[in-house]
Parts: C-alpha cells; structure tokens; sequence
C-alpha cells in the first residue's frame, strides 16, 4: 500500500523527475530488449513497447493531476450529513482506463468520526463539464 506522501501534491521539478527516472527505466528495459532482438520488426518493437508505453503515459498523467489540487483543504471540512469536523485520511487512488493510458488518479479523502460518513471532495471544473469546450 502506498504511503500518504506519495500521494501528496509533487512540485513541477519533483512530478519531472519522478517521470524522468520512469522513462530512463523504460528505456534500459527496451534497448535490453532491441540488443536480444536485434532484427525485430517495427511492429514487434510497438507490440513490445505497448503495455510499457501505456504505463509511462499513465504515469505522467498521475504526475501532472499531482501538481495540482488534489481536494484536500488547511480549513478543513464539514460533514454535509451530521455538520461534523471530517477527518482527512490520506489520498486513496482510483484507477482510471484511458484508450491509450491508464493512471491512478490520487483525491483527498475524509471521513466523519460521528456518522461515519466519507467523501472524495471533487476537483476544479473542466472546461468540459462547464460547456467550455467547442
């Protein structure tokens, strides 16, 4: 299970390293590959890198939605339920599929002690859903 700081909001430099070290890991990965199979044809080369490929994008997307909000708030939050002070409790993923990427997207959770109701506050509006888009 992963920790409550690697959940955290990244800094633009820490979100580029972290994919950096993740890409440079593909690359040994599959130039360890191309050495084994020298004569490999492109499409043997994309059916190799696919499934990687699909994971170093989903990693980046992580890393992007990681510099930003991510629902957790200092002032904290009140249960809509009973009014209660909720606790927040960490930064649970959710896996989200993609055509070509699939990421695990981290959102602030918080629960109330007193009705024991828990809720993954939502992020900021999309130009999407608020009809921005042509």
């Amino acid at each position: 299970m992963s920790t409550r700081s690697e959940k955290a909001r990244l800094s633009p430099s820490q979100a580029s390293e972290i994919f950096s070290e993740a890409a440079q890991a593909l690359w040994v990965k599959f130039n360890a590959w191309y050495q084994t199979h020298p004569e490999a044809t492109f499409d043997e080369m994309d059916s190799f890198l696919g499934e990687e490929g699909r994971g170093l994008l989903g990693k980046a997307l992580q890393l992007i939605l990681r510099q930003g909000d991510l629902g957790s708030t200092p002032e904290g939050r009140h249960c809509e339920r009973c009014g209660g002070e909720m606790v927040f409790k960490g930064y649970p993923g959710k896996v989200v599929e993609g055509l070509r990427v699939e990421a695990e997207i981290p959102r602030a959770y918080y629960i109330c002690p007193r009705c024991e109701a828990g809720v993954f506050p939502p992020g900021p509006t999309s130009a999407a859903e608020s009809g921005e888009v042509e």
